[in-house]
């Protein structure tokens, strides 16, 4: 008899069981928008280029937390923005530095509670002659 109580009993202990809450992550992309008239060259952790062309925008990293949004200064995605035209030889040459990451810099929007997006927008003002 006590097997059958048992039976009963197991099923409904189970449904009281609480499972692990797993916290959510906070997610902060990372994107240069290209606002000049020229192409720019992003150079990345791999040195390989990546173009940006004129009026574009390219995704250049993210991180997340357990805790807040992570501004650019504090990523562990680029310590620098350094970006490059490449001369008609081939060679590159550097146009826009940003060492070490300023925010102020930086455009942010907030994309839900946990998920924000840093565009840092280059114009032709940006850039070095």
């Amino acid at each position: 008899m006590k097997k059958i109580y048992l039976l009963f009993l197991v099923p409904f202990l189970f449904s009281f069981q609480c499972e692990d809450e797993i916290d959510p992550l906070y997610s902060s992309e990372f994107y240069i928008q290209n606002n000049s008239s020229i192409q720019l060259i992003w150079l990345n952790v791999d040195m390989e280029e990546i173009p940006i062309e004129s009026m574009s925008d390219q995704f250049i990293g993210v991180s997340t937390d357990k805790d807040f949004l992570v501004p650019p200064s504090k990523t562990l995605a680029f310590n620098a923005i350094t970006l490059y035209k490449k001369e008609r030889s081939g060679d590159l040459t550097m146009v826009y530095l940003q060492r070490p990451i300023e925010d102020n810099l930086w455009s942010f929007d907030k994309l839900s509670q946990y998920e924000g997006i840093y565009q840092l927008i280059i114009t032709n003002a940006s850039l070095a002659p």
